[in-house]
């Protein structure tokens, strides 16, 4: 049974979120709770464990993950900040790349499947190394959901190489160290409509071996990563829900302002990424 250790869980919309997992959810899930508010649930809902300060309920919830009694991290009511430092911690033993960055998993209703995006949510404005790494960590996530070959689109404003727009550079020099990899289809430098809209591929006769069938998004920069994450959520109708990766065990971040469906879908993306000990796949769909 898969085990998500929570990070000041015992508040009501993680309670929300537990409980909405437990229903929908396709398999059965632990859930062990690390707060210093009383417990808010019963031993059937989560297993609560007390602490007296915030570091030490932080220290406790990772020290659970390290250990391999929990499969997930899951952040509660607390920073952001407070939980990744202690992740990377080198007693805990927990990065497995030496970057770590975000995914997410976004369906949308005009679409017949689901997406992935990287990076717009963890590094800022990646160099061309860095970029590479963040490929890498969203190529294992692609391999444990068990897709076959995705297709990646390394984004830019067009799919012609500007030495004024330096993603395009980036996304060339990416494109050719990819070239041989056997994992998937990596090229760029892609507009979106290219990437997503088979229809504008065919209009702009552009031909390409990512022609509006992208599986992957790779953006250039947190700033072009973020407004269409939000595009997506605001205007898009779109189910979205991220994970940090590059770490032994997936850690799911969520806001505030994320609604209990995304948080849940969030969740479940975890899950997936837990080829090992769930029987997921890349939703079902066939490519």
């Amino acid at each position: 049974m898969p085990t998500v250790a929570v990070a000041g869980g015992s508040r009501k919309e993680i309670l929300e979120l537990v409980r909405l997992s437990k229903s929908t959810l396709s398999e059965e899930v632990k859930f062990i709770v690390f707060d210093t508010e009383a417990n808010l649930a019963s031993r059937d809902v989560w297993d609560y464990r007390a602490c007296s300060s915030l570091e030490e309920m932080v220290r406790k919830t990772v020290a659970c993950a390290a250990s391999g009694e929990a499969d997930i991290l899951l952040k509660g009511g607390i920073q952001t900040h407070s939980l990744l430092k202690e992740v990377l911690r080198a007693e805990h033993n927990l990065k497995q790349k030496k970057l770590l960055s975000h995914v997410a998993l976004i369906s949308l209703p005009s679409f017949q499947r689901p997406i992935l995006l990287t990076d717009a949510g963890m590094n800022i404005s990646p160099s061309t190394e860095q970029m590479s790494a963040i490929i890498d960590n969203v190529l294992d996530v692609t391999q444990a959901m068990g897709m076959s070959r995705p297709k990646l689109a390394i984004l830019s404003a067009a799919e012609n190489i500007n030495p004024k727009m330096p993603s395009s550079i980036t996304a060339q020099k990416l494109t050719d160290q990819f070239r041989s990899d056997r994992r998937a289809i990596i090229y760029g430098p892609l507009s979106l409509d290219l990437a997503l809209s088979k229809d504008s591929a065919e209009l702009k006769r552009f031909e390409g071996p990512v022609r509006g069938d992208a599986d992957v998004l790779v953006v250039p920069g947190i700033d072009a990563g973020n407004v269409l994450y939000k595009s997506l959520l605001l205007f898009g109708e779109a189910k979205i829900g991220g994970t940090i990766v590059g770490t032994r065990v997936p850690i799911v971040l969520t806001s505030r302002s994320d609604t209990v469906e995304n948080k849940r879908y969030a969740l479940d993306f975890a899950l997936m990424q837990l080829s090992s000990q769930t029987e997921h796949t890349f939703a079902g769909e066939d490519r």
